[in-house]
């Protein structure tokens, strides 16, 4: 029963990080996602990048919900995005205040995939 909750959060988890890819194909969209409008083509680039980085995450996060082997490192790899996201939205200022709200996303993810992972590790 517990690797079946895993599996679902990790699948729902996968899709919020797949969600900002959407940027890459309608950069307009930064405002709604973050609060910002994307000003010059640089930051245009590095916001679509950030989309598409997100949804790699995104994909292995959905891939170790039906693959348990793979758990290990994607939770990794989501724990290092959200760690870092968190620690530059929180020291830093004058940001938009969406910014906040993606962050509180991230904590709550966090704690969801630690559960994941003491299943997974329990497991074994």
């Amino acid at each position: 029963m517990l690797d079946k909750i895993s599996s679902i959060i990790l699948f729902l988890i996968g899709i919020i990080n797949i969600l900002p890819v959407i940027v890459f194909f309608s950069p307009t969209r930064t405002k709604s996602l973050y609060g910002i409008n994307l000003e010059g083509e640089t930051l245009s680039i590095l916001m679509r990048h950030r989309g598409v980085l997100l949804s790699i995450v995104g994909i292995a996060l959905i891939v170790a919900a039906f693959k348990a082997d793979y758990r290990i490192l994607a939770i990794a790899l989501a724990f290092i995005s959200k760690v870092t996201f968190i620690f530059l939205v929180w020291t830093s200022t004058n940001y938009a205040t969406e910014l906040n709200k993606v962050a509180w996303i991230d904590v709550g993810a966090m704690i969801a995939l630690a559960f994941v992972l003491g299943v997974h590790l329990y497991k074994e």
